[in-house]
């Protein structure tokens, strides 16, 4: 703009100043080796400023041309850019869809002129796994970490794939390398909880309990129930490596209110069963009874394999006085007394519980007492009543 001014006002001072000089022009001669070149001052000025109209004229013509190819260029690419848009949207349709045939091939041919290679990578390799290629997943999952290489959706992608490979232990390398920086992270945390449950690391998903507690997508019941399958894992495999001895150290180690949990009572009283520790397994449910009734608990003595049965009858039927109306005790006492050689006793307390809640196993056990008890009519009659309740119901 300020070149075009002066441009004008160098004319219209040639307008102005020329008729002045038309009587008094002036005179200028130019040499150049053997060339001369002469001429008056006015067509000097004159040509002057005639060139540099030219050169402004030419300047702008170049701008021109060049803002013309940038637009051009610029549409192309626009043109690519829509058409990767176009391609991605359909790729990812037709993941979900899974067809992962069509959809590898729609996010890979345009990822190169896509707003979101990541996307389009991650969702590759999700077509590709798709496909049974764990090669070509594990190249897109590359592809895409180059994209960003700290990218946590890159690495739960990544682990998602591999536990729906049942490939745990790899995906506990993925996960490990991000929990450092997104210890929060709910999804991170849940993989981590499913891979260590595959695994049978029950150290390690007990060491995830808190950060599952506070950060995680988990009730309150279904972390309860995920704390006690981990204790009673590790109850298992330290029984398995260290028998009775062993167990009974971890058991001493827990703290109160694990030994409270009646769930975790009758794991370790099995486990104990298991390595030939019924004394100190009774001991143990002997004093979890005296604290909380608990069916479950009240169910394992007759499981236990005792030299003498008394003690534990004994403490049954403490328990009944609290409550006599409780199956499982009239139940436990019932088994107890046919162990030791009392069916009379034995078949009174069956009966009760089968009064209070019948079950097929207190059917069969009465059957038992009777026929002991010589009384084979009644025991016919109670085989076919328990028979009847053995059979579905009929619609």
């Amino acid at each position: 703009m300020i070149k075009l001014l002066l441009l004008v006002a160098a004319l219209i001072a040639g307008i102005v100043v020329g008729p002045m000089l038309a009587g008094n022009q002036g005179y200028v001669l130019i040499s150049a080796a053997n060339q001369t070149l002469e001429m008056s001052l006015t067509t000097l000025i004159l040509l002057v400023i005639l060139l540099f109209g030219a050169f402004f004229l030419l300047e702008h013509l170049l701008k021109w041309l060049l803002s013309l190819s940038s637009v051009t260029r610029g549409w192309f690419s626009g043109r690519k850019t829509r058409k990767a848009r176009e391609l991605t949207s359909s790729g990812l349709v037709k993941v979900l869809e899974g067809d992962w045939k069509q959809a590898e091939k729609l996010v890979v041919k345009s990822a190169n002129h896509s707003d979101t290679p990541l996307l389009n990578y991650l969702a590759a390799a999700e077509a590709a796994q798709g496909q049974g290629q764990l090669h070509q997943r594990d190249e897109y999952l590359r592809l895409a970490a180059e994209q960003d290489s700290d990218s946590l959706a890159v690495a739960l992608t990544r682990a998602r794939l591999q536990c729906q490979q049942h490939q745990y232990e790899e995906a506990v390398a993925t996960l490990q390398e991000m929990k450092s920086s997104h210890p929060r992270n709910p999804l991170l945390l849940d993989l981590l909880k499913q891979c260590y449950v595959q695994l049978e690391d029950w150290p390690a998903l007990l060491g995830l309990i808190t950060p599952l507690k506070k950060y995680g997508n988990l009730s309150d019941e279904q972390l309860d129930q995920l704390e006690e399958q981990a204790e009673c894992g590790l109850m298992a495999q330290i029984s398995q490596h260290s028998g009775s001895d062993g167990l009974m150290g971890h058991w001493n180690s827990l703290s109160r209110k694990a030994k409270q949990n009646p769930e975790l009572v009758a794991c370790f009283v099995r486990e104990m069963c298991a390595r030939n520790a019924d004394s100190e397994g009774y001991t143990i449910l002997r004093e979890a009874l005296r604290k909380k009734i608990d069916s479950r608990l009240i169910s394992l003595m007759p499981t236990l394999k005792l030299t003498d049965y008394h003690p534990a009858i004994v403490t049954l039927q403490d328990l009944l006085k609290y409550d006599s109306n409780n199956a499982a005790t009239h139940s436990a006492l019932g088994q107890l007394y046919l162990r030791d050689g009392k069916p009379k006793e034995a078949r009174t307390h069956l009966e009760r519980a089968i009064e209070l809640h019948p079950t097929v196993a207190d059917y069969g056990y009465l059957v038992e007492v009777l026929e002991a008890l010589n009384d084979k009519a009644a025991a016919a009659r109670l085989s076919k009543e328990g028979l009847t309740l053995a059979l579905p119901a009929k619609i």
